[in-house]
């Protein structure tokens, strides 16, 4: 008798295998670039830790550098969603609060990813999508613009660049320095992102806390 399973049915568990595979040669990816650094790690080294066979890590990426560009690809993507909910909030915070919460944020980022920090010093580079790159600076412009409507779409716009390059600067930094040095990196870009965001913003912050109330 004919089976009557779709071909869709009887090839989803071989994606979903694929998937957790694919998976999980990146967190070893992840792992090992964390602990020896990427120049360090070699292909053969995540097969022998993923516990597969050298070919099939190569079926699903060419090079280290590819699995890298993965890697920076899920983080970005994942630093937008720490990013979300207080860009939703920018309107009720004051220009500190936000400047503050917004950078505590990235640096709790780059503590639980330590992957991350070695990818920046990886002698790669790495190029989002463009739309994807506005879609950020849009909505940080657009919080920008819901907390001071006096501001232009234009003004709005080049403020958040400059608050993403503070950021990039703050990561690149951070990631350079030694331990000692990272809590004083962190706290001179706090005050350096207040006091261009309290340049920019007109609103006060008295207004600002009465709007909260």
């Amino acid at each position: 008798m004919p089976s009557t399973v779709s071909n869709s049915a009887r090839v989803e568990p071989q994606q979903e295998r694929a998937t957790r595979r694919l998976a999980n040669f990146l967190d070893v990816a992840a792992v090992l670039f964390a602990e020896i650094g990427y120049e360090a790690t070699t292909m053969t080294a995540i097969a022998e830790r993923s516990g597969s066979g050298i070919g099939t890590l190569y079926h699903y990426f060419p090079d280290k550098q590819s699995m890298a560009f993965a890697l920076l690809n899920q983080y970005a993507q994942k630093v937008e969603a720490y990013w979300k909910p207080l860009i939703e909030q920018a309107e009720t915070l004051s220009h500190t609060a936000f400047a503050e919460t917004f950078l505590e944020r990235v640096i709790e980022f780059l503590r639980e990813r330590p992957a991350y920090l070695q990818l920046l010093a990886a002698p790669i580079r790495f190029s989002r999508d463009p739309a994807a790159r506005r879609a950020l600076r849009v909505a940080i412009a657009n919080a920008f613009r819901a907390k001071d409507p006096s501001l232009t779409s234009e003004k709005a716009m080049l403020a958040a660049n400059i608050t993403l390059q503070m950021v990039k600067g703050m990561t690149t930094l951070y990631a350079e320095a030694a331990p000692k040095e990272k809590l004083l990196i962190i706290a001179e870009y706090k005050k350096a992102l207040t006091l261009y965001l309290g340049s920019v913003l007109s609103e006060d912050e008295r207004s600002t806390k009465e709007r909260r109330r």
